[in-house]
């Protein structure tokens, strides 16, 4: 079976989906971007991006519950042999466009360069008939979803790499660990700390330092205080992050707080932990309710403009008095930043009358800080033009 436009719903998409191996897994997908031979969207199971080819999608569910219930080991377990586009076909079609953002200059250059060998159609931002918004490491958030709402397919790096040179989309993003040394540094490793440094020292700084001061204490694997019950698992989307400090040269482990907070689409947290035990009781609590995040945006530094050049002159790092070190046409990136908070779309579930199930009562869009403030209090600030903000207590039988 081939990919059905018509057995999509609000840009969700269902599916069994054969891999290049021939093995067959489950995917519920959202935010769908249909571009040829691709379908590309956020996997609410994996937590990120993923490409598929359209060829492989084995059969489609009309909701996830459908997915879910689907038994892998006894159903349809059949494989879909890729058919890959030739390089030659990608060369003759003139019509794609991509962007490319968050490279620095070399490798953006190197890239471009791949991309006009082909007759890609290159861009400096965004635009309606984009094709591919290729990404980097400093690659803003916001620029990616305004990609994925336009309809362009994301890829990496190394995606486009392997595209332009096999027609193949990689389904995911292939991370491999950097491999660190505690050789004495060279000379040359010197040097090239001191420019890394000095690339560092004008750079804006991209987050907050960490804080020893948590925002959530953690016993019996739930966050103390809080009206909604929040499981020690979402550690992370507080980010709240076993850190490796330093004091006097002795290292050791200790638990810090960010500003990166990072709820994902399908986190869904409860009023009670009965929501997690015990599903006919939690439906019949008198104030039940249930907070599922439908989409997101982290919250994060974003560049708004940079400077890219060369670098003559004298640097001296930290106010060291020391003697200056002299660069000459030292590549120099100096960006500026601004604190973007994130934002969510969250829907409020409640027990229906006859208390045996649950049913989407409310759509609420806030920030992911604000989103914090109503699992810690199970209230939020409604807020609408030309009128004075409103305090809403979800839990609460007047809403006040």
């Amino acid at each position: 079976m081939m990919f059905d436009l018509k057995k999509t719903n609000n840009r969700e998409a269902f599916f069994l989906y054969s891999n290049a191996e021939g093995n067959v897994s489950k995917h519920a997908v959202m935010n769908v971007v249909n571009k040829g031979d691709y379908i590309q969207g956020y996997s609410v199971s994996r937590r990120g991006y993923r490409t598929f080819r359209k060829e492989r999608i084995v059969t489609m569910f009309d909701t996830q519950a459908e997915l879910e219930a689907f038994d892998l080991a006894s159903g349809c377990r059949d494989s879909v042999e890729p058919v890959p586009i030739s390089r030659s076909q990608l060369s003759q079609n003139g019509s794609l466009e991509i962007c490319f953002t968050g490279f620095n200059k070399q490798e953006k250059d190197e890239l471009t360069a791949l991309a006009a060998s082909s007759r890609l159609k290159v861009r400096s931002g965004v635009t309606a008939k984009l094709t591919f918004l290729c990404c980097g490491a400093n690659a803003g958030w916001r620029k990616i979803e305004e990609a994925n709402t336009k309809g362009a397919l994301v890829l990496s790096g190394d995606q486009f790499r392997h595209f332009m040179a096999t027609g193949e989309i990689p389904y995911k993003s292939e991370e491999v660990d950097s491999i660190h040394t505690e050789n004495d540094a060279t000379d040359l490793d010197k040097l090239q700390a001191l420019k890394e440094n000095m690339a560092a020292t004008f750079n804006t700084l991209r987050s907050l330092p960490r804080s020893n001061i948590l925002i959530a204490q953690f016993v019996d694997g739930y966050a103390v205080g809080w009206r909604f019950a929040v499981k020690s698992v979402f550690k992370e989307a507080l980010d709240i992050k076993q850190t490796t400090a330093v004091f006097d040269g002795y290292k050791y482990e200790t638990w810090t707080q960010g500003n990166r907070y990072a709820f994902h689409r399908g986190d869904a947290f409860y009023s009670d932990k009965l929501g997690y035990s015990d599903w006919p009781a939690f439906l019949k609590l008198k104030h039940a309710a249930i907070l599922k995040v439908r989409f997101e945006c982290f919250a994060g530094y974003e560049t708004v403009a940079t400077l890219d050049g060369l670098f003559s002159g004298d640097f001296v790092p930290e106010h060291l008095i020391t003697e200056p070190k002299v660069f000459d046409r030292l590549p120099l990136r100096i960006e500026s930043q601004s604190y973007d908070p994130g934002t969510l779309v969250i829907d409020v579930l409640r027990p229906t009358p006859d208390q045996e199930r649950v049913e989407r009562v409310e759509t609420l869009s806030l920030t992911q800080d604000e989103f914090i403030a109503l699992l810690q209090t199970g209230y939020y600030w409604k807020k609408e033009k030309g009128h004075a903000p409103a305090r809403i207590d979800i839990l609460e039988e007047d809403g006040v």
